[in-house]
Formats: structure tokens, C-alpha cells, sequence
């Protein structure tokens, strides 16, 4: 498959910006996701929208507004993490968003490590232990309205496609 293009994106991310936030979070990126920060730090996927199955056999657009940068730039992967960690599972990280402030997330958890997934902002409901502190986060206990989108960054790439504008479809 051909490399993604993407424009907008933020001055060059480094393996010890990485490190620095694996450190500070206690979790680890997969490899494939530390390749293409370090090679494509944020900005917009020409391909933006993966079609998320349905149990029900249909499929649903998600298109992604921006891949978070790492240190660079006004809304970072860092900043998206203070903000977010007491709204989402520790093994969730946000490394993108949808326009409508829907989370695209990397699961660094040891079950389902490195598969992406979507989470609906309207329909989330976080797990119970993030409510309870008796409680203790349980692998893949992510809350409601958290929907799992491929097996790794990678196939998550892959399977982005551009779907055109309706109104460059009117521009015959």
C-alpha cells in the first residue's frame, strides 16, 4: 500500500520526546506508532475516514479531524493526555480526534495492545473504577461507547480511505 500523505503536520518528534512521555505515563507505544510520529509528527491524512464494522453487517464513517503531534504544535499528544487521563482508561491512549471531539485511541493494555479504537463522546460512559476508587481498572473494561476499530496502528492506516466531498460529487 502506498505510503499516506499528510499535510499540516508539526516540526519532527524525537525517540526521547517518546520516551519522556512513556516515562511520565508508565505505558509503553507499539512500535509501529513510534515509526510514524518519529516520521509524520501529526497533521491531516489526505485518506481520513475508516469504515468502522457494525454488528449489524453495515459500516459507519469516522474521519479524522487531526493526528495529534507529540511536543510540538498547539493541541499535543501530551496535552490531550493531561486532559483526558481521569476521563478514560489508563491503557487508552487519544492520538486523534474527530472534528466533533470524538477520541481515535491506541490500547497499550496487555490484551489488546496496540488495536485502535473509537470513542463516541455523545454515548461514553466511563468504566465504574474511574468513579469508585475501591475499584481497580480491569483489562479491556474501556466504558460505554467505546468502539474497537482495528487490530494495530498500521491496519488502522491501511484501512483509511479519502472519501470525496458531496460537494466536489456536484462539480461534474
Amino acid at each position: 500500500m502506498e505510503q499516506q500523505e499528510f499535510t499540516g503536520t508539526e516540526a519532527p518528534a524525537t525517540a526521547a520526546d517518546l520516551r519522556a512521555i512513556e516515562q511520565e505515563y508508565g505505558f509503553v507505544f507499539p512500535e509501529d506508532y513510534k515509526a510514524h510520529i518519529l516520521r509524520v509528527n501529526g497533521g491531516w491524512p489526505r485518506r481520513n475516514t475508516f469504515l468502522q464494522s457494525r454488528e449489524n453487517g453495515r459500516t459507519t464513517e469516522r474521519d479524522i479531524n487531526q493526528f495529534k503531534p507529540v511536543q510540538h504544535g498547539s493541541y499535543t499528544l501530551e496535552r490531550s493526555l493531561e486532559s483526558l487521563r481521569d476521563q478514560l482508561h489508563p491503557d487508552l491512549i487519544p492520538f486523534a480526534d474527530e472534528a466533533g471531539g470524538d477520541q481515535f485511541c491506541l490500547s497499550v493494555g496487555p490484551e489488546d495492545y496496540g488495536s485502535v479504537y473509537y470513542i463516541a463522546h455523545e454515548s461514553y460512559r466511563p468504566p465504574a473504577f474511574l468513579e469508585d476508587d475501591e475499584l481497580v481498572p480491569q483489562p479491556r473494561e474501556y466504558g460505554e461507547g467505546v468502539h474497537f476499530l482495528a487490530p494495530s496502528f498500521t491496519a488502522f492506516l491501511e484501512g483509511l480511505i479519502e472519501v470525496p466531498d458531496e460537494d466536489d460529487e456536484d462539480e461534474v
